[in-house]
């Protein structure tokens, strides 16, 4: 009678470390932008998969997390990054029912994140809930069953921020020993630690203490887009296709590829170098706070506060200015030849006629060629759609992220 109840406290004692047991790291990548190391991201899940329907279980717990590797990194250009990542890659009725949840995320982000910074994003299966944190501080916390997975399909979604980095977060904890090293020795200080916990909990004691705004009346719903990625066959971009998602819900047949491009011109840029960055080398505690820009600092500080009705501008408008530019997009003949792929990520600038003011390259392929049609397609695709009134901006700035592959 004894070893029976010794084996069933045994067996209840496992399954209490099992729904205790944190998720498993499922991958890492590294977000290079102007080929400079920004943060390591990490998925981690309780099943470990290279299937990105398998991470968007519902039913396991899973978190993602953000280590900063730069020295500083603005706040309000991760979220933007965040926010334009959610636009594309989410169907249309999961925006508008996820507004209110994308307001209470975003205001979360305030002034500069520093090197060793740690951003963790935890969902609880068995609540549904989503828990947000820095540096083990808690910033706050989203009831929604959905919500986790609006952010997570910014990262493995039809359009990641490129190829390479969604499927290296998709490598069922293979990940690459030099940049896990790295990963585990980004730290916060002592003195970091205590800055955020002193900034962020005497926040919370004030909005605790405010009257609750008044929400805004539901939007419309709208239907999802069909396609994302730009490949050989380019997207379906007629302008009957309905705002604000860019999100796939299939997978879309190889059409006949584009026609031939114009020689190149005198002026190419240099080849990038290969895109799978090299291991960072390990470090320790980072300093609490981080040199300013002036001028970055500036605009945080000038940029109104968002509200669902400014994120779903936002998003739509977004939708909108990437169709735009795909519209413009060919495959170069040389690189289908040469059975070249790869993914580009753009930062361009334009006023609010839709005039292009300045193109930046975030990230280049390994091929000069991608790189340079990518250029190009900014410039063809000029002007864009004005910005909308709402959005009340002399200058907009959005990211354009372009694959380009070949059929299997």
């Amino acid at each position: 009678m004894k070893s029976i109840k010794l084996v069933i406290a045994l067996l209840m004692f496992a399954m209490a470390l099992t729904a205790k047991a944190a998720p498993l790291l499922n991958g890492l990548a590294l977000e290079q932008q102007f080929n400079k190391d920004q943060y390591i991201a990490a998925v981690y899940a309780e099943r470990l998969s290279n299937d990105a329907a398998s991470l968007l279980d519902n039913n396991m717990p899973r978190a993602l997390e953000i280590r900063v590797v730069a020295d500083h990194l603005s706040a309000r250009r991760l979220r933007n990054q965040w926010m334009e990542g959610i636009a594309i890659n989410n169907p249309g009725d999961t925006l508008t029912g996820q507004a209110e949840n994308m307001v209470t995320f975003a205001n979360l982000f305030k002034g500069r994140l520093v090197s060793g910074d740690r951003l963790r994003i935890d969902f609880e299966a068995n609540t549904g809930a989503t828990s947000v944190s820095l540096n083990g501080v808690e910033l706050g916390k989203i009831d929604s069953r959905e919500f986790f997975n609006t952010l997570l399909r910014a990262w493995i979604g039809p359009v990641p921020p490129s190829t390479e980095f969604r499927d290296n977060l998709m490598k069922s904890g293979q990940v690459t020993g030099g940049l896990l090293a790295t990963f585990e020795s980004l730290q916060p200080s002592a003195e970091r630690v205590s800055q955020v916990r002193a900034t962020y909990e005497g926040e919370a004691e004030e909005v605790a203490a405010a009257p609750e705004p008044a929400k805004p009346e539901p939007k419309k719903e709208t239907k999802p887009e069909s396609e994302a990625i730009v490949s050989v066959s380019k997207p379906d971009l007629s302008a009957d296709i309905p705002a604000p998602t860019l999100a796939a819900i299939g997978s879309a047949a190889i059409e006949k590829p584009a026609p031939a491009r114009p020689e190149p011109k005198a002026e190419t840029p240099a080849v990038a170098q290969a895109s799978q960055p090299k291991p960072l080398k390990p470090t320790t505690t980072r300093p609490a706070t981080p040199p300013v820009d002036e001028e970055e600092l500036e605009e945080e500080e000038d940029e109104a506060p968002l509200t669902a009705d400014m994120i779903l501008a936002r998003q739509i408008y977004h939708s909108m200015l990437l169709r735009h530019t795909f519209k413009h997009i060919n495959y170069p003949k040389r690189a289908m030849e040469r059975g070249q792929e790869g993914s580009v990520r753009l930062n361009v600038t334009i006023d609010s006629r839709g005039n292009v003011i300045d193109v930046a390259t975030l990230q280049e392929s390994r091929y000069s060629s991608l790189n340079r049609e990518a250029l190009d397609a900014v410039e063809r695709a000029g002007p864009y759609p004005a910005t909308p009134p709402q959005l009340k901006m002399t200058e907009y700035k959005f990211s354009v992220p372009i694959t380009f592959r070949l059929p299997d």
